[in-house]
């Protein structure tokens, strides 16, 4: 009898360790979820510090912690730049920050906003993106929730020699170019295009590999292509844009809570996007302004620019024959780029 007593107090006094155990434990998940986000670009890049480490703070904050977003730079998981949306897609990593452009057959349709003349600047062709979306982009973001999705400033060209002032002065030149769409430009422009992910420019101006670039300005800061470009011409608004995407596996977003969803969308979309492309420009400013007094800084006088854009003003056609040959209604969409409400 007082065998089976003591039996039970030991039982009760066990269950009572092991209750105040579990309760002490925090649940699964309480320690929150690392979403890992990989890019190609630096953690001092102006994106990195002023769009994407906000973005995580403000994500792990409304989800109560449930996911912490962490930012693994300069392709510390591995890869190349331009495998990185394929690694969204597939979910080798939760999120990526990329270029479209940087794998251009997988986007005809994103590849729209890089055409000459299309946009007046950087948050018009952003805008125009997110008017595409829904119906015409989705087909090209299977797989991924896109988070953001934006244009950059206006498209420079820079030189490790004198600067580009007229278009004569192109003629043989090696180019790199950010995407297909660009590549095309400079092709026409009579120079030879060279495909490069931007972390690639500096080795690639350095040793002569290309004798300069078709880059968004901001870059001179943030990939230091101001100790190696000696020449810069400001076009103005003639050349495409390169697009920018901060894209999630959507499995993975698909696996979350309610709770941790709701702070992915009420941080995702159209303003995050415009809030990116006034950071590019903001910085393509500051970029230009390291540069003058130090390296020949011009712009196309008007005569030029009216003459380049005769000249590239095909592509767009070219563009749309092409398109609609796969069955891209290309038509349709540019009739949404040119009349705002969206009819053609």
């Amino acid at each position: 009898m007082h065998a089976t007593r003591r039996r039970t107090a030991c039982a009760r006094a066990a269950a009572l360790v092991l209750g105040s155990l579990v309760l002490a434990t925090p649940p699964a998940g309480a320690q929150g979820m690392e979403l890992r986000l990989s890019t190609f670009v630096p953690p001092v890049h102006v994106i990195a510090r002023e769009i994407i480490t906000p973005w995580m703070a403000e994500v792990e904050k409304d989800s109560g912690g449930e996911v912490k977003p962490k930012l693994y730079p300069s392709m510390q998981l591995g890869g190349s730049p331009p495998g990185l949306y394929r690694q969204a897609a597939e979910g080798v990593v939760d999120l990526v920050f990329t270029l479209p452009g940087y794998t251009s057959p997988a986007f005809p349709r994103t590849q729209m906003v890089e055409l000459p003349g299309l946009s007046a600047d950087g948050r018009a062709a952003t805008e125009l993106l997110w008017k595409l979306i829904d119906p015409y982009l989705k087909p090209e973001y299977a797989g991924v929730k896109i988070i953001a999705l934006w244009a950059a400033e206006d498209a420079g060209l820079m030189t490790r020699g004198k600067a580009i002032r007229t278009l004569d002065d192109l003629k043989g030149l090696r180019m790199r170019a950010p995407s297909a769409a660009q590549s095309r430009q400079i092709a026409v422009m009579g120079a030879t295009p060279v495909a490069m992910p931007i972390t690639e420019v500096y080795p690639g101006l350095e040793r002569g590999v290309i004798d300069g670039s078709m880059v968004p300005f901001s870059t001179i800061v943030d990939f230091r292509l101001g100790e190696v470009a000696k020449g810069y011409t400001i076009p103005g608004p003639l050349f495409g844009r390169s697009s920018f995407l901060i894209a999630m596996n959507q499995k993975k977003f698909d696996s979350l809570s309610a709770k941790a969803k709701a702070a992915i969308d009420k941080h995702s979309g159209l303003a995050l996007s415009l809030k990116a492309t006034d950071v590019y420009i903001k910085r393509a400013e500051q970029g230009v302004a390291s540069v003058r007094g130090k390296a020949e800084v011009v712009e196309f006088p008007k005569a030029e620019q009216e003459k380049i854009a005769k000249l590239l003003r095909p592509i767009v056609d070219d563009w749309v024959k092409e398109s609609e040959a796969k069955g891209i209604p290309a038509r349709k969409m540019l009739g949404v780029a040119r009349h705002p409400a969206g009819t053609p």
